[in-house]
């Protein structure tokens, strides 16, 4: 039984060792940036205050610290797995804004305050979006899926994604 253990996990070792990662495919900054990301909804804070009053237990114990300027924002995905070269890349984009908030739960206390990332495009609001979060202050925020293979770049260098 030890033989044919050790027989398994020497051939587990070697065919592991000849499997290879694709190679990554390369996006550029100025394909991200000559995206669609919507029309930029002005009246943002309204789509904001809007979703919260409507999914919030308790609306009327609001607390609101602010809501950021919308941002440039855009998600890039495989539309399966597992991953190969071949495999279509999915994106998600819009403006991000960031609201920290602060609000009762249903037990009648405050929750204490936290910051809520939204996407809006075309005055439509998504939430729980991957990879939307309000760490980041650029003016164009890149998020890529962990193991997606996919590397941005700029004038030829690989850029730090979130």
């Amino acid at each position: 039984m030890k033989k044919f253990t050790l027989a398994a996990l020497l051939s587990a070792t070697l065919l592991a060792g000849c499997y290879s990662l694709p190679k990554p495919t390369i996006i550029t900054m100025e394909q991200i940036r000559n995206l669609d990301y919507g029309r930029y909804s002005s009246d943002y804070e309204q789509i904001v205050k809007r979703h919260l009053a409507r999914t919030l237990i308790d609306p009327n114990s609001l607390m609101l610290d602010g809501i950021s300027k919308p941002r440039k924002f855009v998600r890039l995905e495989r539309t399966s797995l597992p991953v190969k070269t071949d495999t279509p890349i999915r994106d998600i984009r819009g403006y991000i804004v960031c609201a920290r908030i602060n609000a009762k739960n249903r037990y009648g206390g405050y929750t204490g305050w936290q910051e809520h990332a939204y996407i809006i495009y075309n005055g439509q609001l998504y939430e729980d979006v991957l990879g939307a979060q309000c760490f980041n202050q650029d003016e164009l925020m890149v998020s890529v899926e962990a193991g997606a293979y996919i590397k941005v770049t700029e004038n030829g260098n690989e850029i730090q994604v979130y």
